[in-house]
Order: structure tokens, then C-alpha cells, then sequence
């Protein structure tokens, strides 16, 4: 390999290690590690070839000692290790980072692509439609208003995921002033028909309905989002409780169903892009996806705290920016 290649960050790491073993402490973190996860991804390497990467050195100081008459001490070995394997942690968590982030810009633009392609013909569909109205060639039926909402329906959904791409190519967000109620109670307007479907019944509580200051239209779709995933795998006749509270800047909204708890291994997948947490149930997996889009976007957080034999609790927090004065 090319000699930068090789030694790039190397006599760093080498002082990060000597500096160590004179503290007779081994690291918790390493910037240098780090960097250097980062730029084997820019390089091509591959995940293997990083954790290698450390090992060797490891093996190498150790000869190196041996050869110069200087065999390291039970306590250098310990040190050693320890310098080692969080090398190998930071390396692999930075790369790691920036591969997946390169990975959801990628399908970020593939996904905003195709709604951008859809978004062409269904606004000539929804010319076309008002111009049949303006002539009185449109019957005002109920297959008419059927029509109306469908067309209305892909539209909005089409405009949503411009923005939830958008999001997720962590672009600028745009923060406007609105309360928590009325974020919450757009989501329960729209889950509401299918909560209905179901008997589930759906309550939202909110104990401090202060302004907020968010990107209304990704937070709306987050919410959203939440709520029509809690009332897809809710059981029949069962409960969807919603609850929101501002407190030390901090926007938290919670949403508890009753899906019966996530299997095993499924907590740690759930917000990653087409995982479908019940393979029985339709849907390409994206909700929970874009919720994670929105939070990131924000500088927030999502979470879920799974509730076996019974369901589950997400937990989006975000930011509550000062408003303007």
C-alpha cells in the first residue's frame, strides 16, 4: 500500500498508546481512532480489514518489545488491550456512522426521485379533474368524490415524502410556532377512520400545551406516523394512548399500543428503512424510518420501549428552540 496509506494515522495512535502505558490506564475513547475509521471508509476498506488493521499493531508492538529485550508486563499487556480494542471500537463506530449516513443519502435521492417522478403525472391528473369540473363534464357523485379524496390523498402523500427525504438528506429545517395539541390532534384526525375500523380507542393527552417551535411539516409527519403504526398493530378493541409535554426545552411526546410486545431482536431493527416488525401485516416498513429522519433532522431523538405479552412505548423527544423575540 502507499506509505501515506499506511501510516497516516499511525505515529498519533503510537503516542496515544506510549502515553497509556506510561499512565499504567488504558484509554476510553481515541479522535485519532476515530478519524482513522473515517478515512478507511473514504479509501475503500472494508469493516474486516479496520479491526485487522488494529490487531496487527497490536501483534506488532508486542515483537517489536520482544525483539528490543523489553517484554511487556502483565499490567503493559492489559494496557495494550485496552488501547486496542477501543482503537477498534471508535474506528468501527465512526465508520460505521458514515457509511450508513452515505447509505440513507443514497436511498434518500433514489426515494425522492420516484415521489418527484409520481408527482408530475398526478398533478396533470389533478388539471385534468378541475378542468372536467369547470366544464360541468364531471359528474358530482359519489364516485366523483371518491376520485376527489383519492387524488387529494396521493397528492399529500407525495408531498410528504418529498419532505421526508428531504429530512433525511439533513437539509435545512424550517421551524414555525405551533402547540403541542394541535400536533397531536392532526395525527389523531388522521388515524382516527382506521382506529374506528378497528374499535380501538384512541386518546390523546397533553399536560403542557406551550408553543413549540418545529418544522411543523416533519413533525406532523413523524407524529403521524407513530400514531398510524400504533393503531396497524394494536389488536382489535384495543387502546392507543398518545401524551405530550413540553419540560426544560425539551418536546416529548409518547405513544403506547397494544401489539402484544416486539420479538426478540426486533427492538434494535425497528427503525431501520423496510423492516417490517410483523411480516403479516402490509406496508413497505418505512414509518418508523421516517420518524427517524424527522428526530435526526431536529437534533432529537426517537426511542421504544418494548413491553412483552403486552405492546410497546415510542418515545420521540425534540428540541424545543427558543422563539424569536
Amino acid at each position: 500500500m502507499p506509505r501515506a496509506e499506511l501510516i497516516d494515522h499511525l505515529p498519533v495512535f503510537l503516542k496515544e498508546v506510549i502515553e497509556a502505558l506510561r499512565l499504567e490506564e488504558g484509554p476510553e475513547t481515541s479522535v485519532t481512532a476515530a478519524d482513522h475509521g473515517g478515512q478507511r471508509l473514504g479509501l475503500g476498506f472494508n469493516l474486516d480489514s479496520v479491526v485487522r488493521e488494529y490487531g496487527a499493531l497490536g501483534d506488532s508492538i508486542v515483537y517489536v518489545a520482544n525483539a528490543h529485550g523489553a517484554p511487556l508486563t502483565v499490567r503493559d499487556y492489559h494496557v495494550l488491550s485496552t488501547c486496542v480494542i477501543t482503537g477498534i471500537a471508535e474506528a468501527v463506530a465512526q465508520y460505521a456512522r458514515q457509511r450508513d449516513a452515505e447509505l440513507q443519502r443514497q436511498a434518500n435521492e433514489h426515494f425522492a426521485f420516484i415521489a418527484h417522478e409520481l408527482r408530475n403525472p398526478l398533478g396533470a391528473a389533478l388539471m385534468a379533474v378541475n378542468l372536467l369540473r369547470q366544464k360541468q363534464l364531471m359528474p358530482d357523485d359519489r364516485s366523483a368524490q371518491v376520485l376527489d379524496r383519492a387524488l387529494a390523498r396521493m397528492h399529500q402523500l407525495i408531498e410528504d415524502s418529498l419532505g421526508d427525504a428531504q429530512a433525511g438528506a439533513g437539509v435545512q429545517i424550517h421551524r414555525e410556532v405551533t402547540s403541542l395539541r394541535a400536533l397531536l390532534e392532526d395525527a389523531e384526525v388522521g388515524a382516527s377512520a382506521n382506529a374506528e375500523a378497528k374499535g380501538i380507542k384512541l386518546t390523546v393527552s397533553v399536560e403542557s400545551d406551550e408553543p413549540i417551535n418545529v418544522d411543523v411539516r416533519l413533525a406532523r409527519s413523524a407524529v403521524s406516523n407513530l400514531v398510524r403504526n400504533a393503531v396497524k398493530f394494536t389488536e382489535a378493541d384495543g387502546v392507543v394512548l398518545v401524551r405530550g409535554r413540553v419540560t426544560d426545552g425539551r418536546i416529548t411526546i409518547e405513544v403506547e399500543d397494544r401489539c402484544g410486545g416486539l420479538p426478540p431482536g426486533k427492538v434494535e431493527e425497528a427503525f431501520a428503512p423496510f423492516v417490517q416488525l410483523d411480516p403479516k401485516k402490509d406496508g413497505f416498513g418505512l414509518g418508523l424510518a421516517i420518524v427517524k429522519q424527522a428526530a435526526d433532522a431536529h437534533g432529537g431523538v426517537i426511542r421504544v420501549q418494548n413491553l412483552p405479552g403486552r405492546g410497546c412505548i415510542f418515545v420521540l423527544e425534540l428540541p424545543n428552540e427558543p422563539l424569536a423575540s
